[in-house]
């Protein structure tokens, strides 16, 4: 119990910082956007960190975004992989009767450009500083990738509960929750096969949103749109199957070293 101390103290506090503009709304007494602060999880992040584990833990914390830590391919799997994944639904849609996006929609995609800068450095930084910076490897410490995926998935999919009935609406709720379960084990993927290298994977989650919600989405409407969730999100359970029966670590204790190890290996004089 005593070393799960970190992660008790960061999920309510990543909750908190992020779901305050949500809270205060429901009082009526300030107003607010009501949605989520996406920055929450890395002030929680930054803070947890600093608070259990001092300097050396800011310092790995922060030094996983060193973009040497991943090689040229985990930052072309970030981009490119989710964009085969909502042409392949999109596609998919189309034959089960869809109709097909026109030329005109298809030629916004330059709109997507500055949308996606903002998204990476406001959602993917804020939310992956904590998510797989601190909390994954927090959880890799105890169990395997893949339980650590599920178990970090719930909790995921549950700070996103301010955006159902708003951002999701009803019909696609279920949809967006399967996806981010296996969402998280694809990024889980992607952040050990890249020894613990953070960049790629706020890359990867601003390509997601950008692609998917920002730009292909919004060219199918009404029971279409709906349909396209369901494939899609069928699509990224098919991806992270795939990835953990060809990955037997997946199924094993990661060594990716969570802040509190490499503090200690360093004390002790071992390489971080």
């Amino acid at each position: 119990m005593r070393g799960q101390r970190p992660l008790i103290a960061f999920f309510p506090l990543a909750f908190l910082l992020s779901w305050y503009p949500f809270i205060l709304g429901k009082t009526h007494l300030v107003r607010t956007s009501g949605g989520i602060n996406p920055l929450g999880p890395a002030l929680a992040a930054l803070i947890v960190a600093g608070v259990f584990y001092g300097r050396r833990g800011l310092k790995e914390l922060l030094t996983r975004y060193l973009p040497w830590r991943a090689g040229w391919w985990h930052y072309a799997f970030a981009i490119v992989f989710p964009v085969i994944i909502v042409i392949m639904a999109a596609g998919v849609a189309v034959l089960f009767g869809a109709p097909r996006p026109t030329a005109a929609q298809v030629r916004s995609w330059p709109e997507m450009l500055p949308r996606f800068v903002f998204i990476f450095l406001f959602i993917g930084l804020g939310e992956e500083t904590g998510w797989r910076g601190f909390a994954l490897p927090e959880f890799q410490k105890r169990y395997s990738p893949l339980a650590a995926s599920v178990i970090l998935g719930v909790l995921w999919a549950a700070w996103h509960i301010p955006l159902m009935g708003t951002e999701f609406k009803g019909t696609v709720i279920l949809a967006f929750l399967i996806s981010i379960m296996s969402g998280t084990v694809v990024l889980t993927w992607l952040f050990n096969r890249a020894n613990g290298g953070l960049l790629p994977v706020p890359l990867m989650h601003a390509t997601v949103n950008i692609v998917g919600a920002g730009y292909v989405f919004r060219m199918f409407t009404g029971f279409e749109n709906t349909r396209l969730w369901w494939i899609y999100s069928l699509l990224w359970v098919i991806a992270a199957a795939v990835l953990v029966v060809t990955t037997p670590t997946m199924m094993q204790k990661s060594d990716v070293m969570a802040p509190a190890q490499t503090a200690n290996r360093m004390a002790a004089g071992g390489s971080s």
